[in-house]
């Protein structure tokens, strides 16, 4: 599952609008990290059928050639033999039983597979809750670029009013230099919010694994929905994340590993019963003796042999009893990281939640301030127009609908992060986007 740069190609498409959705599932086609938890997954799957080969007997072939000349000392000389020999067997080896030792490994690797898989499953869940927050940085920072340009626009018709109060005399040269000052400031608030735009899309697209060169069309960000109210209580989403974590499924298929290797280190105290037998061919050919006489021959004998085999090793030097005490500790280290995880999956909960839970009632107030800068801001320029306001109040009525704007745009994207992380630490499968659970959160429209 390599990811390649034609892959990636092909998975892009230039002309789509992107929404959130769409953007996660190009992730999990193109993400380099994809690829590695999946193929991890596969080493864990090859592990255990090599584990599950142990029940099997092993058949292996050997064959070999010489050339030999012997001496033996006898009364007055030497008899000689010399010639060419060859031999060629099939061997049989085959464990009959061994106490659990068997079991135990492929437990262990049934139980690694399963941690290898939910491994793979919270993969994809943190590549999507890392487009997820990305793709709200981005879209926050566009949404403060048109924020800017509209405080800009303000702030170049308010410039231009109190220049033409000037022109008639109803206003003073103080009075336009602080428009004019508000508009140098309005342009260099737009420039810094737009230099941030370039850096917030390199994080998008380095989430998304692939090149910040490529161009994609993406949804707006307030035609993206957010969530009305929390539905179900901390204590309910907490119960089913631990559950469901896929994170905390994984310690704990470790744990049941650690446990069947306990198991495997105490079985190596028993002996273990095994079938042997081979069946080969010997010859010798081209043989001759001197003395005496010079005589040659050449033999082809069929050899087999069968045993059964009781292995038992009796001591050590401690080694089987360390082993047990080593991978005692390593299961009791499993149980506490298993508890320790429970408990940060938990707090994690908590935070969550009471962050969401403070983005809903800001949202709220923040679309108050934003309606209610609008309206003071509209009031004042007309009371400006007619010569009842100061520039002064003019001016602070449009800082203050700036600031409310940027306001309404981070509670907005405050709000659907906190959502989106409470997902995430819930261990849950998001239903229709990636912001909101139908099973957490009331619908709500985008506003």
């Amino acid at each position: 599952m390599a990811v390649s740069n034609t892959t990636v190609t092909e998975a892009i498409d230039t002309v789509q609008t992107y929404d959130l959705p769409a953007l996660v599932d190009l992730a999990l086609r193109t993400h380099p990290e994809t690829a590695i938890s999946w193929e991890e997954a596969k080493a864990a799957a090859a592990r255990l059928e090599r584990d599950r080969s142990t029940w099997y007997p092993t058949l292996t072939a050997m064959a070999f050639g010489q050339h030999f000349k012997t001496s033996i000392p006898i009364p007055g000389s030497a008899l000689v033999s010399n010639g060419y020999g060859a031999f060629g067997s099939l061997n049989l080896a085959w464990t009959l039983f061994d106490f659990g030792r068997r079991e135990a490994l492929v437990d262990a690797g049934e139980k690694r597979l399963n941690a290898a898989n939910f491994a793979f499953d919270r993969k994809h869940q943190e590549i999507a809750y890392r487009v997820a927050s990305s793709f709200f940085s981005y879209q926050t920072t566009l949404a403060k670029v048109t924020a800017a340009e509209q405080t800009l626009e303000a702030a170049k018709a308010n410039a231009a009013s109190v220049k033409a109060k000037l022109a008639h005399g109803l206003a003073t040269k103080p009075d336009l230099l602080l428009a004019i000052q508000e508009q140098a400031k309005a342009s260099y608030d737009l420039q810094d919010t737009r230099g941030s735009v370039t850096q917030t899309r390199a994080d998008l697209t380095a989430n998304l694994g692939i090149s910040p060169a490529y161009s994609l069309h993406l949804i707006d960000l307030s035609k993206l929905p957010l969530p009305a109210g929390l539905e179900q209580s901390v204590e309910t989403i907490a119960d089913q994340a631990l559950e469901q974590r896929p994170d905390l499924m994984a310690r704990l298929a470790e744990l049941r590993a650690r446990e069947a290797e306990v198991k495997k280190a105490r079985a190596e105290f028993w002996p273990k019963v095994s079938l042997r037998g081979m069946i080969g061919n010997q010859y010798w050919g081209g043989v001759h003796t001197n003395p005496p006489g010079n005589e040659h021959y050449s033999a082809s004998n069929l050899v087999d042999t069968a045993m059964l085999n009781v292995e038992w090793t009796l001591f050590d030097g401690f080694e089987r009893n360390n082993a047990v005490r080593e991978a005692e500790a390593k299961k009791a280290s499993s149980e506490a990281q298993l508890e320790a995880l429970r408990l940060e999956i938990i707090r994690d909960i908590w935070k969550a939640y009471a962050d969401t839970k403070t983005a809903l009632e800001k949202r709220s107030f923040a679309l108050a301030l934003l309606q209610a800068a609008e309206e003071s801001y509209a009031a004042t320029q007309e009371s400006y127009s007619h010569g009842f306001s100061t520039v002064i109040e003019l001016l602070s009525a449009q800082k203050d609908l700036a600031r409310a704007r940027f306001t309404e745009i981070e509670s907005r994207a405050a709000l659907l992060q906190s959502a989106t992380t409470l997902v995430y630490v819930a261990g849950g499968q998001n239903q229709t986007d990636s912001n909101t659970d139908n099973q957490t959160y009331g619908s709500g429209p985008a506003h």
